[in-house]
C-alpha cells in the first residue's frame, strides 16, 4: 500500500499528459533544425528491446482505451464496467483498480492470491470458544511441577533424604493427618507466607482468567464481567493453594509438612544447635490457606491496574520498544510465568490480540499430535543385558551383568506419542539369595514413547513406571525366601533402522531405578516432646542400572 499510494499520484498525472497531447495539434516540422539521415547513425535493436517496445505500445492502447490498428472492432458489446472489479474509470480511461494489490509483513507488494493464507486461523467469536479445561488443569499443573522442582532442588539433605529414602504414600497420609489447624502461623518467614504464597496464588489466579473466554481480555474497570471473572480466579486460586499444602503435589507431600516437627530459624532445621526455649512447628497451620488466595487476588488487582495505567500506555505508544515490554513483563511476574505456561512471551496481554487463545508453538504442537499416526502397533522383540547388584558365591551386593529376554508392545495414539508396555524376563540374575535380592528377574513397566519418527530411521524417548520382582529372597531377615515385589522406573532412548514398512531393528540403552526396602529403621515411637516424627520407620534404597536391549520390530 506504500508503494501504491505513491505511484497513483504520478501515474495518473502521466495519463493526464497524454489525454492533453491528444487533443493538442501537431508541432509545425522545423525542416532547418532537423537532423539530416547522414548524421544520424541508427543501430538495430536487440529482440529484448523490440518486445519492450511492442508491450509498451499494447499498454498504451489498452490505458487510452483504443483498438488494435488493423483490427476489426468486436461485435459483441463492452464488458459492462460494474462487473470489471480490476478497473475503474477516470476522465473516460479505464485505471486499474490498485486495491486489488496488498503488502505482505516486510513491506514488499503481492498480489492476491487464494492459496496464500495465514499460518495462525482466524480469531474465535467469544461467545462460541468453549472453557479450556485441558489448559487450565495442564496449566496448574506444570505451574505446580515447576514450584516443587525449585523446592527439591534448593532443599538441604535432610528433606531430600525424606523423600528419596522413605515411604511416599504412608508418610503422605500421616502428615496430613498431623496438620494443626488450631492456630494461625505455620513458623514460616514473612517473606515466604506473605510474599511468595501470594505471589503463588496471583498465578493460579492468571492462569483461570487466561483459560476463560468471558473473562480474557477485560482490563479493570467497572465492568460487572470483569469483577466476576476475578471471582472464578478467587475460586480457582482457593483450590489450587489447597493443594499445594495437603495435596498430592502439595507440600504434605513433598517433604511431608506435618509429619514432624522441627525448631524455628535455626540453621538446617538442626535441633542439637538450637537453644532449649526455641520454639518447634510442624509447619502447619490457617495461614497459607488463607493467604494465598486472598492476598494473591489482591496482587492480581494491583498488577491489572499497573498495566492499564503505567505500562500498557507506554507500550503502546512505543510499540516497538523491547524495554516497555520487558518493563510491563517485571511490574506483573504472575502474568508472565501464567503466559509463559501457555507458550506466549511474558508481556503478551490478551485484549491487544482479541480472540487468539493459543501460541503459534502451541497450535504447530497440537497440530503435530493431532495427525494421525503411521504406524498403530509395534512389536519389540528383544535381547537385554542389565547390570545389577547380586550375589553370587564368591561375592555378595557385587555388580554384575545379567541378560535375559522380554517383549515390548507400543500402541500409538498419536503421531509423536507411544503407550508403551514391556516385560523382561533374566534368569539366575542373582544366583545367591539375600534381602530383596535372589533368583530369576521379572521386570514389568508401563509408561510414554514420544519422538521423530521417519521413513528410515526413528528416535525416541521413553518413561515408564513399573516393578522389579525376584524369585528367591527375603522381604526381611527372618523371612522366608520368597517372591518379593519392588518398585522401578526407566529412562530410555531407543533408536530404529528401518528396513521396510514392516520391519526394523531397534537399539536401546536404558537407565533403570530399584527401589529396594532397607535394613536401617528409624527409632521406633514418635519421639519425645518436642522432638517428634508421625512417619514411617521404614528406609529404602534407590539402585541406579545400566542395560541395553536390541532386536527386531514388526510394525503394524
Amino acid at each position: 500500500m506504500r508503494y501504491s499510494i505513491v505511484l497513483l499520484p504520478l501515474w495518473l498525472c502521466g495519463l493526464h499528459n497524454v489525454a492533453q497531447a491528444r487533443e493538442m495539434p501537431p508541432a509545425p516540422f522545423d525542416s532547418a533544425n532537423a537532423p539530416s539521415p547522414a548524421t544520424v547513425t541508427e543501430l538495430p535493436d536487440s529482440p529484448g528491446t523490440v518486445m519492450m517496445r511492442s508491450r509498451a505500445k499494447e499498454l498504451d492502447r489498452e490505458l487510452l482505451n483504443e483498438e488494435p490498428p488493423n483490427e476489426e472492432p468486436p461485435d459483441e458489446e463492452p464488458p459492462d464496467e460494474d462487473k470489471t472489479s480490476s478497473y475503474f474509470k477516470v476522465d473516460e480511461i479505464r485505471v486499474p483498480d490498485l486495491s486489488s494489490y496488498h503488502l505482505n509483513l516486510v513491506g514488499a507488494p503481492t498480489f492476491p492470491s487464494s492459496s496464500t493464507q495465514s499460518r495462525r486461523p482466524a480469531p474465535t467469536d467469544i461467545k462460541d470458544e468453549p472453557y479450556h479445561w485441558k489448559g487450565l488443569i495442564l496449566q496448574s499443573v506444570a505451574f505446580s511441577a515447576l514450584e516443587n522442582g525449585v523446592r527439591i532442588m534448593t532443599a538441604d539433605q535432610e528433606d531430600r533424604h525424606i523423600l528419596l529414602n522413605k515411604p511416599f504414600w504412608s508418610d503422605y497420609f500421616a502428615s496430613v493427618q498431623q496438620f494443626n489447624m488450631r492456630r494461625w502461623n505455620d513458623g514460616d518467614s514473612f517473606l515466604v507466607n506473605y510474599i511468595g504464597h501470594p505471589l503463588q496464588g496471583a498465578v493460579f489466579g492468571y492462569i483461570e482468567i487466561q483459560n476463560d473466554p468471558r473473562g480474557r481480555e477485560l482490563e479493570i474497570s467497572s465492568n460487572p464481567q470483569y469483577w466476576k471473572s476475578i471471582f472464578r480466579a478467587l475460586i480457582w486460586s482457593t483450590v489450587t493453594s489447597t493443594q499445594s499444602e495437603i495435596g498430592p503435589m502439595g507440600e504434605a507431600a513433598i517433604f511431608n509438612a506435618g509429619g514432624f516437627t522441627y525448631p524455628i530459624h535455626c540453621p538446617h532445621k538442626d535441633k542439637y544447635s538450637c537453644p532449649p526455649t526455641s520454639k518447634y512447628t510442624n509447619n502447619t497451620g490457617w495461614v497459607d490457606f488463607i493467604i494465598t488466595p486472598t492476598v494473591g487476588t489482591l496482587w492480581l488487582l494491583g498488577a491489572d491496574t499497573i498495566d492499564r495505567y503505567v505500562t500498557d500506555p507506554l507500550v503502546q505508544k512505543h510499540p516497538r520498544a523491547f524495554g516497555y515490554k520487558m518493563l510491563r513483563a517485571g511490574l506483573n511476574p504472575a502474568k508472565s510465568l501464567a503466559n509463559l505456561l501457555r507458550g506466549h512471551f511474558p508481556w503478551f496481554r490478551d485484549y491487544e490480540h482479541p480472540g487468539v487463545y493459543e501460541s503459534l508453538a502451541v497450535e504447530e504442537f497440537q497440530r503435530a499430535m493431532d495427525v494421525e499416526p503411521r504406524d498403530h502397533v509395534d512389536v519389540f522383540l528383544h535381547y537385554t543385558a542389565l547390570t545389577l547388584n547380586v550375589n553370587t558365591l564368591g561375592c555378595t551386593g557385587c555388580r554384575r551383568t545379567a541378560d535375559g529376554a522380554g517383549i515390548e508392545l507400543g500402541f500409538a495414539v498419536r503421531r509423536y506419542l507411544d503407550l508403551v508396555i514391556d516385560s523382561d524376563i533374566l534368569p539366575g540374575a542373582s544366583p545367591e539369595s539375600s534381602l530383596n535380592v535372589g533368583g530369576t528377574l521379572w521386570t514389568g513397566r508401563a509408561g510414554l514413547r514420544s519422538g521423530y519418527s521417519g521413513k528410515h530411521f526413528a528416535l525416541k524417548v521413553t518413561l515408564a513406571p513399573g516393578f522389579a520382582s525376584y524369585s528367591r529372597s527375603q522381604s526381611a531377615p527372618a523371612q522366608p525366601i520368597g517372591r518379593n515385589y519392588n518398585f522401578s522406573a526407566i529412562a530410555a532412548l531407543s533408536a530404529d533402522i528401518r528396513f521396510t514398512d514392516r520391519i526394523a531393528f531397534r537399539l536401546t540403552t536404558e537407565q533403570m531405578l530399584i527401589r529396594y526396602k532397607s535394613l536401617y529403621r528409624d527409632p521406633p515411637d514418635i519421639g519425645t516432646p518436642p522432638n517428634l516424627s508421625f512417619l514411617s520407620h521404614d528406609n529404602y534404597i534407590n539402585s541406579t542400572n545400566w542395560g541395553v536391549t536390541l532386536g527386531p520390530v514388526l510394525r503394524f
